[in-house]
């Protein structure tokens, strides 16, 4: 036999072990060596008579079955010979039969977990005597399972003289046909085959069952029952090996999916009954009752769902759901944990602070932790602010930040960043000694130091982006960050990584401020970084002063940059003063020239002009912003609020050929916008005030010409019969005004019998 091929397929094997939970196969079943073990030997034991003691005690009376069965794992893997003793005991005693189920789980899963166990034939009675004595398939699986920790050669003697003694009970001798089944060897299902021709149909029925629960079909025909045993053997074991974990991997793959799709359906006919329910109530109750589910895609599903409705409402009360969220904190499901603490990190008002930080101590999973830290962080943040209803004790929040620091020396991105949020976070709050503080901050210092420039730039991102908030206004450490921070901030300013650089930024403006934006504005403005460029963008805009403006107007009209730019340049403008806004009006219109500066800017840089004019009550100016502005409306066809400038304009003017410009824009505003009742007013307005240019080649003889002209007018006779009204009561305007009628109502003939011969062509 080729022995490093069989050692191939048994690690094969063993990789599907976790998954199927029943495919280990000893190596002396196949006559080979057995292979070295996969972990080291459990160390000495301290302690040892109370831990004895606690744990008999605890696989005896536990009420818990997991429990029970940790505590029998424990005892395998001491030492201690008593602890054998009492192992091998209960599996003996007849009075205990979940305590006997609990070794054989914990042999079991031993087995599973490749744990190497000393002495383990003095198993083989115990578990042989359960199979042959005990009905109750609960307590006789487990022991089945158990003597996988066997060759079947070790245990094929005693399994094959009791599943054919008639003398046992037939749920005994059904047990004994699953533990032979449950062993992958050959040689086991050659026994199987031959029970086919057992007397008692039973039998006969269970072997079959079980031949074709491990995917061996068998023919009616002993004859060709003996062939198939025949070949098997021909083929050897490794192939026999090989084609049972295929069958498995194959028949597991079929129940996956038909899980799955059941899962699927289950969690979707859940979803519409939570979606039917009416307030968010019902909701939170609905769900809280799937909490409780044995299932853990239904208790995963519902922390989903308690998400979204709080990220939906942000005031969502859980407070009935507290000790059940507790209580899940702990579940033995990675995936109900994860999702149990990103919610508790959004509902940081519970009174879940010391439940979290035992279960971090508790906790194995890497990405759990992290989530755990997260919460239990969030919960120390609000526990500590002057409005919170419940404090966390300082106790907590200290542990809490002396997690935070062991989370930043354990390798891995995603650890030191939450480290470092949370000494971040913390560390605003007050409560704490300059000396703690001081350690805390060196922590996050020495840290970034030890990364150094060849470490991963987000980890150094991440550290410098919570050192720049413990360097903000709202830090109450800030004088003592700052003192340890600058340097690296002004360092880091140069750096290749961007994500460095751009942190740097945050915390060197934020020790230095308006200093700050004036260094970075000279070495950064035109940074590689896009996101660089954009935040010394934003940080003008927010502190920046007329010099400032020259920069920015070099980003308008460049694709991605030129909104914020403008942004940036609106909010410096109206910190500024009128003159400022002056100087400025001429650089506008040579950008508007080159079409870098939009319509709508235009007019949001009008506008500040004309509220700046009316502050400061230049009346000039003003009426100049207001006419730029009544122009730009109706560049940009919004001739309502065009013509509510031009008449603003009118009502300041006084008569004289500037009132009859304005004048004729606002006609031609209302006739554009076809208000034409507002162009019959202002025409017989103007028309008693004798200030309207009302001569043949006059602006409104020109503009109505136009109106009457346009191919947009519907029907120009219904305007000029609004104006047969008006009574003019000077005879000199008067015979000016009836020429004017006369004459446009031979142009609207003239045009309609134009348009008519035009249709009849």
């Amino acid at each position: 036999m080729n022995a490093p091929r069989i050692h191939i397929l048994l690690s094969f094997l063993m990789v599907f072990c976790p998954a199927t939970g029943n495919l280990w196969v000893q190596p002396s079943a196949l006559g080979a060596q057995e292979l070295p073990p996969m972990t080291e030997e459990a160390g000495p034991d301290t302690g040892m008579d109370t831990q004895l003691r606690i744990n008999k005690t605890t696989l005896l009376e536990g009420k818990n079955y997991r429990n029970q069965i940790d505590a029998a794992g424990l005892l395998l893997a001491s030492d201690n010979p008593a602890a054998r003793e009492i192992v091998l005991d209960v599996l003996r005693r007849t009075d205990i039969p979940q305590a006997r189920a609990a070794v054989c789980d914990a042999l079991n899963s031993a087995r599973v977990a490749q744990k190497p166990l000393k002495n383990k034939g003095s198993f083989v009675k115990p578990l042989i005597a359960i199979l042959t004595s005990v009905e109750d398939p609960l307590i006789a699986q487990p022991a089945a399972e158990a003597t996988l920790i066997f060759g079947y050669d070790q245990v094929k003697q005693d399994l094959e003289n009791a599943v054919m003694d008639p003398s046992l009970p037939l749920n005994v001798r059904m047990n004994i046909i699953y533990a032979i089944k449950r062993h992958p060897d050959e040689q086991a299902v050659e026994k199987l085959v031959s029970l086919l021709e057992n007397s008692d149909p039973q039998i006969v029925d269970a072997a079959r069952t079980a031949l074709s629960s491990i995917g061996i079909s068998v023919s009616p025909d002993p004859a060709v029952r003996q062939q198939m045993v025949a070949e098997i053997r021909a083929r050897g074991v490794q192939a026999f090996l090989r084609e049972r974990v295929i069958w498995q991997e194959t028949r597991l793959r079929e129940l996956q999916t038909d899980l799955s799709a059941w899962q699927k359906r289950c969690l979707t006919a859940m979803g519409d009954q939570y979606d039917s329910l009416a307030d968010e109530a019902a909701k939170t109750s609905f769900l809280g009752r799937q909490l409780l589910s044995p299932e853990i895609a239904v208790r995963s599903w519902a922390l989903d769902k308690l998400q979204e409705l709080r990220k939906g409402t942000g005031k969502l009360k859980l407070a009935d759901l507290e000790q059940t969220l507790l209580n899940l904190i702990a579940d033995p499901s990675k995936q109900v944990r994860l999702g149990t603490a990103k919610l508790l990190a959004l509902v940081s008002e519970l009174n879940v602070a010391q439940p979290l930080l035992k279960q971090l101590k508790a906790e194995t999973d890497d990405q759990v932790r992290r989530e755990i830290l997260v919460a239990l962080r969030e919960a120390c943040y609000v526990g500590s602010l002057a409005t919170a209803g419940r404090k966390v004790p300082d106790d907590i929040r200290k542990e809490t930040l002396e997690w935070a620091v062991r989370f930043l020396s354990e390798p891995g991105v995603e650890k030191v960043r939450t480290g470092a949020e949370t000494l971040g976070k913390l560390l605003e709050q007050d409560g704490l000694k300059p000396e703690e503080v001081d350690r805390y901050l060196r922590a996050l210092l020495d840290r970034y130091a030890l990364a150094g420039a060849g470490a991963d730039p987000a980890m150094r991102g991440y550290l410098l982006s919570a050192m720049a908030g413990l360097c903000s206004a709202r830090s109450t450490c800030r004088e003592q960050a700052v003192k340890l921070y600058g340097a690296s901030f002004e360092q880091a300013l140069t750096d290749k990584a961007d994500v460095v650089r751009q942190n740097a930024i945050d915390g060197f403006v934020n020790i230095y401020k308006s200093s700050a934006l004036r260094k970075l504005r000279e070495n950064m403005a035109n940074d590689t970084s896009v996101a660089i460029r954009q935040k010394l963008v934003d940080l003008a805009g927010e502190i920046g002063g007329p010099p400032d403006l020259n920069w920015l107007a070099e980003k308008l009209g460049v694709a991605g940059e030129s909104e914020q730019a403008w942004q940036a340049m609106l909010k410096i403008l109206q910190r500024s003063e009128l003159a400022a806004l002056a100087d400025w009006r001429p650089k506008l219109d040579a950008l508007a020239a080159t079409g870098k500066v939009s319509l709508e800017q235009r007019i949001a840089f009008f506008t500040l002009v004309e509220q700046e004019a009316k502050s400061e009550n230049k009346a000039d100016v003003l009426k100049d912003a207001r006419v730029r502005l009544a122009q730009l409306y109706v560049e940009s066809k919004n001739l309502k609020q065009a013509s509510e400038y031009w008449k603003t304009l009118l009502d300041v003017v006084a008569p004289g050929e500037e009132r009859q410009q304005i004048q004729g824009q606002l006609l031609r505003t209302y006739l554009g916008s076809g208000s034409v009742d507002q162009a019959v007013e202002l025409i017989s307005k103007g028309l008693s005030a004798k200030d309207l240019d009302v001569r043949p080649t006059g602006s409104v003889a020109k503009i109505v010409e136009e109106y009457l002209n346009s191919p947009t007018t519907t029907d120009p006779n219904v305007f000029l019969a609004s104006l047969q009204p008006i009574k003019v009561s000077d005879p000199g305007t008067l015979q000016d005004w009836r020429a004017l009628l006369s004459g446009w109502s031979r142009f609207a003939r003239a045009k309609k019998s134009e348009d008519a011969g035009r249709m009849d062509n």
